[in-house]
């Protein structure tokens, strides 16, 4: 009698979809796909065979996810209604939806970060077919410590906006998770670079084209990298797994990059000079503290030049614990450095990275 191999899709309901097939009911909602983790991540699930549905909120930009066939419900995090119509059916959820920024109203942070991320965990349960969700958070939970940890150490609430909506909205998730016994697995990934990554590929370019990237010091910090590619290929295989059902995992490439090293790839992929200013991080903590001050008593909406948040993103070194996920769901990184920032600059040099970064 031969053997039976291992289905290598073990949450796709056979009754409704198969993998390959691209007709037939979705097996997987990603919310925030329209975003850059969220873009990537749909792309390489319909790569792997799934059926994918996702929530956009009305007007979004869908280009991100073009070409996976995916099905797409219009709602918000918000709206409970649209959650619940969006994750019918499915058996997996990916919640990538989040405000990602390091300036911004609370409430948005709030209602984004917090309550939307726990409204996702209740409508998986209200579905009645999901098995897990993952919910993508950040290493900014544990509130920038001087030197990196592993995921034994307790989050840290510094008053940042994002650090602590993050960190609130792993809370609120758990008591979710808690309350309707629906199984959650949380990622904490470092700094995701990539094609289309609006913090760390558009905003640092603009600003070396514009010769206003400055480094801290001296650009020598690891930079806790974490490949856009490596990324959500870790996702997928951390949500198949029984084995991290309640489990935190911290994410990033185990290659020790500084943001000299990166910021000089990109530079030199963009054929322009890199930084010549390097500020002392008690300098630079002073303007960025100035700056937000500044902007919110004059009730500026636009990112000051320097935040809090990115003089500790560039002055701590973010080389966070990853052996959890490597020993648990056998996480690594196929893309290296050098390969992931070929991939970069060919997307900036594509006509779709020119119309983010001009030149």
């Amino acid at each position: 009698m031969p053997t039976q191999k291992p289905d290598p899709y073990p949450y796709a309901d056979p009754s409704s979809t198969t993998p390959g097939e691209p007709s037939g009911q979705p097996d997987v909602l990603v919310t925030g796909a329209s975003g850059f983790i969220g873009g990537h991540l749909v792309r390489r699930l319909a790569e792997r065979g799934h059926r994918v549905r996702v929530l956009v909120r009305e007007g979004s930009d869908r280009s991100g996810f073009a070409g996976s066939e995916a099905d797409a419900v219009v709602g918000d995090l918000d709206d409970t209604g649209s959650l619940r119509r969006a994750a019918a059916g499915v058996r997996q959820v990916f919640n990538c939806a989040g405000k990602s920024a390091d300036w911004g109203a609370w409430e948005d942070f709030r209602r984004i970060n917090v309550t939307g991320a726990a409204n996702v965990v209740e409508a998986a349960a209200l579905a009645g077919t999901v098995r897990r969700v993952l919910h993508v958070s950040t290493t900014d939970v544990y509130g920038y410590p001087v030197h990196p940890c592993d995921e034994s150490a307790e989050p840290r609430d510094t008053g940042l906006p994002y650090n602590r909506s993050k960190l609130l909205g792993e809370r609120a998730v758990r008591e979710a998770a808690a309350r309707t016994g629906m199984p959650v697995t949380v990622i904490r990934p470092v700094s995701v670079y990539g094609p289309g990554s609006k913090d760390f590929v558009i905003e640092i370019a603009d600003l070396l084209l514009r010769k206003q990237m400055v480094y801290i010091r001296q650009g020598r910090v690891p930079a806790g990298l974490l490949y856009v590619g490596n990324a959500v290929d870790a996702m997928i295989d951390a949500c198949a797994s029984d084995a991290t059902a309640g489990r935190a995992y911290n994410l990033r490439d185990p290659e020790a990059t500084t943001w000299r090293e990166y910021i000089e790839a990109l530079a030199r992929g963009l054929g322009a000079p890199p930084p010549k200013l390097s500020l002392p991080t008690p300098v630079a903590t002073a303007v960025a503290t100035v700056s937000e001050k500044l902007y919110g008593l004059f009730g500026i909406k636009a990112r000051p030049v320097l935040t809090r948040h990115a003089v500790h993103l560039f002055d701590r070194d973010q080389s966070y614990g990853i052996g959890r996920a490597q020993e648990e769901f056998g996480f690594k990184s196929p893309v290296g450095f050098e390969e992931g920032m070929r991939r970069t600059v060919a997307w900036l040099d594509s006509p779709e990275g020119r119309k983010h970064v001009a030149r």
